[in-house]
C-alpha cells in the first residue's frame, strides 16, 4: 500500500474528532479552522528533524495519541492493525533504509519509527499461522482500516505539537521481503512472541477481551507502513519543511441526474467465452550473438537487463524493462551499467538513494554472466 493511502485517511479521520480526549481550553468547533490555518499536520520532509532527543515522543505523549488512535472505526470492527514504535535511531534507519534518501535523513535521535501492521492480508497459502474458524477473509478492508487507523494517528499527533513522515515502501537491512515469495514484509525483528491482536468485533465494548479471539501477531501481521514521528528542527519554518503541494479540492456534491453515458471500459469491454480468452504476452526482447537478458528483483518488480560480451569481457550493459519509481531510480539505472562495463565486475558501488534498484541490476548483470559462463 502507498503512503498516500494513509495521508488521504487523515482528512477522513477528521469525523472522529468527538472522540479525543482534548485539553479543557480546547474549542472542539475551531479545530478545522486551525487545522487549515496552522500546518501542523504536513508532512515534515526528510532532513529536517529536529535531531535533539528532548523532542522525541515521550511514553506518555505516545500512550495518549494512541488513545485515541485505537477508536478508529474499523469494517465490522475486525481491527485488523498492530503498532509497534521502535525508538533507537540507528534501528528506525536500518527499517526505512535509503530508497527515499541519505538514512541520517529519514530519522534521527528526536524522532521514533511506528511500524504499522495489519492482519486478514496474508493468506493461508501464503504461509497465515493462526485459523480463525471460518471468520477469515483476505480483503482490502485490511489496509483500508489500517490507513484510516494512521490518519487518525497523525491528526492525534498534530495536536500534542508533532508531526509525521508516511513510508508506504521501506528496504532497510531490518525490514527484507520475507514473506509469500517476497511479496509482503513481517517485520519479524521487532514482533515479540508475546505481541498478540485482539478482533475488536468479538469483544465486549466495555469490560475483559474476548481472549478466544485474540491472537499472535507474529505469523499473522505484515507491514502496512512506517509513520516517523518528531518535531521539525528549531531553526525551520512551514515554508521550507513542509510538503508544499497542492491540496486539490477533487470532491463534488452530487446533483442527482445519473449518468446515461457508459464509461470508457465498459463501452469497450467485449464479452467471450473463457476458453477464448488469450492472455496477451509481453513483447520479447531482442538478443543478438553474445548477448544475454538478466534478471534481479527491484522494488516493483523484475529489472531486466541486456548484457552484450566481447572477447570474454562486459561490451555493454543496457537496462531493458522495469517497474521501478520514475524519478526516483533514474540515476541507477543511467550509472550502474556504464560503471560495470568501466569495472569489468558487477561488485560496484551502489547509488545512494537507489540502493534496490542498483542491486537489481547488478545482480541481473551476474545473471547475465552466469548465462554466458563468465
Amino acid at each position: 500500500m502507498k503512503k498516500y493511502i494513509a495521508l488521504f485517511a487523515l482528512a477522513l479521520a477528521l469525523v472522529a474528532l468527538p472522540m479525543f480526549g482534548l485539553a479543557e481550553a480546547f474549542d472542539p468547533a475551531g479545530f478545522i479552522d486551525w487545522f487549515n490555518e496552522s500546518n501542523t499536520w504536513m508532512t515534515v520532509a526528510n532532513g529536517h528533524w529536529s535531531s535533539d532527543p528532548a523532542d522525541q515522543p515521550t511514553d506518555e505523549d505516545l500512550a495518549k495519541i494512541f488513545s485515541a488512535t485505537v477508536k478508529q472505526q474499523n469494517a465490522v470492527h475486525w481491527t485488523p492493525w498492530y503498532f509497534i514504535v521502535v525508538k533507537d535511531v540507528e534501528e528506525q534507519r536500518k527499517i526505512i533504509g535509503d530508497y527515499w534518501g541519505a538514512p541520517e535523513d529519514m530519522a534521527t535521535e528526536g524522532t521514533v519509527t511506528v511500524l504499522c501492521l495489519a492482519d486478514q492480508l496474508l493468506t493461508e497459502e501464503q504461509g497465515h499461522v493462526s485459523k480463525y474458524d471460518g471468520y477469515y477473509m483476505p480483503t482490502k478492508f485490511a489496509t483500508y482500516d489500517a490507513g484510516l487507523t494512521c490518519g487518525l494517528f497523525g491528526v492525534a499527533a498534530a495536536t500534542m505539537g508533532y508531526q509525521t513522515h508516511y513510508f508506504g515502501e521501506i528496504n532497510g537491512e531490518y525490514a527484507p521481503k520475507d514473506l509469500a515469495d517476497g511479496q509482503y514484509q513481517s517485520l519479524s525483528r521487532y514482533v515479540k512472541d508475546e505481541y498478540t491482536r485482539v478482533w475488536g468485533m468479538m469483544s465486549p465494548l466495555e469490560g475483559e477481551v474476548n481472549e478466544a479471539y485474540t491472537y499472535p501477531v507474529a505469523g499473522n501481521c505484515v507491514f502496512v507502513c512506517a509513520l516517523v514521528v518528531g518535531k521539525p528542527a528549531a531553526d525551520e519554518t512551514i515554508e521550507t519543511w513542509g510538503t508544499n503541494h497542492a491540496r486539490p479540492n477533487n470532491w463534488v456534491i452530487w446533483d442527482g441526474v445519473p449518468n446515461e453515458n457508459p464509461s470508457p471500459v465498459a463501452s469497450g469491454a467485449v464479452v467471450v467465452e473463457a476458453e477464448e480468452v488469450v492472455a496477451e504476452e509481453a513483447p520479447a526482447i531482442e538478443v543478438g550473438e553474445n548477448e544475454y537478458i538478466g534478471v534481479g528483483q527491484g522494488i516493483h518488480g523484475d529489472v531486466q537487463v541486456k548484457v552484450s560480451f566481447a572477447d570474454g569481457k562486459i561490451a555493454a550493459v543496457e537496462v531493458v524493462a522495469h517497474n521501478e519509481t520514475t524519478g526516483i531510480c533514474e540515476p541507477a539505472i543511467e550509472q550502474i551499467p556504464g560503471a560495470i562495463v568501466a569495472a569489468q565486475s558487477a561488485d560496484v558501488d551502489a547509488i545512494t538513494g537507489v540502493t534496490v534498484t542498483s542491486e537489481a541490476i547488478k545482480a541481473a548483470v551476474k545473471d547475465a554472466m552466469a548465462q554466458a559462463g563468465l
